[in-house]
């Protein structure tokens, strides 16, 4: 079998040092050290918590019977492989750890360490006006928020449904236009509301300050979902 290509884990938050780690071996062990080979020193997760492999079909990641699991874009994990395209939201104990998978081995921008609207000098995306709330750049498939570009950038679904809601911001849009938007090729067959909601749930994990309480992406009960861009 050939090595793998290469990737990366950017942790986040949830330990004292978030960085980047890079995942160039068939197999990582992640948990605590010394039981783990990529130790995330967490109270809330477990010696063995997950594995991130590499295989002909790509790379995966599994839990290991952690006690508070191990969560991909939201979802909580068996101990069967899921395999990973690259943009994913990784969750560990119970999302005390977060982490982002990407795809290569180039450097990727960490999270600024403090609210981006209490600096004064935050950057503008060229060509744009100074504003808050969200930005979404289609030509370049880029999202800024508070001026502040995603970085790693939003799924191809993710950004999707992102810039319908910007292009009809301040309006409700359907759960059945969202699907239009997010998923054309499943025209037929249809989108579930829990897919729908799972795609909702990870835009909100990369712009929205506090996730938990919403202030970008609005639930229109029974309907859709609405962006409120200057919150």
């Amino acid at each position: 079998m050939a090595d793998p290509p290469g990737a990366i884990l950017v942790v986040q938050s949830g330990v004292n040092d978030p960085r980047q780690i890079p995942l160039d071996e068939m197999s990582h062990v992640l948990g605590r050290l010394p039981h783990a080979d990529v130790g995330l020193e967490n109270p809330f997760v477990s010696r063995k918590h997950a594995e991130i492999g590499f295989c002909e079909d790509g790379y995966f990641i599994r839990d290991l019977g952690s006690k508070n699991g191990t969560y991909v874009d939201g979802v909580r994990l068996g101990s069967e492989r899921r395999f990973l395209e690259g943009g994913e939201i990784v969750e560990f104990g119970a999302g005390q750890v977060v982490a982002t998978f990407a795809l290569g081995t180039g450097t990727v921008t960490l999270p600024h360490p403090t609210d981006p609207r209490d600096d004064e000098s935050v950057p503008t995306p060229p060509g744009e006006p100074a504003l808050l709330g969200i930005s979404v750049e289609v030509n370049k498939r880029e999202v800024y928020v508070e001026g502040i570009p995603i970085n790693p950038p939003l799924s191809r679904k993710e950004f999707d449904v992102l810039s319908l809601l910007y292009d009809r911001q301040g309006e409700a849009c359907s759960k059945d236009e969202i699907a239009a938007r997010g998923w054309p090729e499943r025209a037929e067959v249809g989108v579930s509301d829990q897919e729908i909601g799972q795609c909702i749930h990870r835009i909100r994990r990369r712009i929205e300050p506090d996730p938990g309480a919403p202030r970008f992406v609005e639930l229109i009960r029974g309907f859709g979902y609405r962006l409120n861009n200057q919150g």
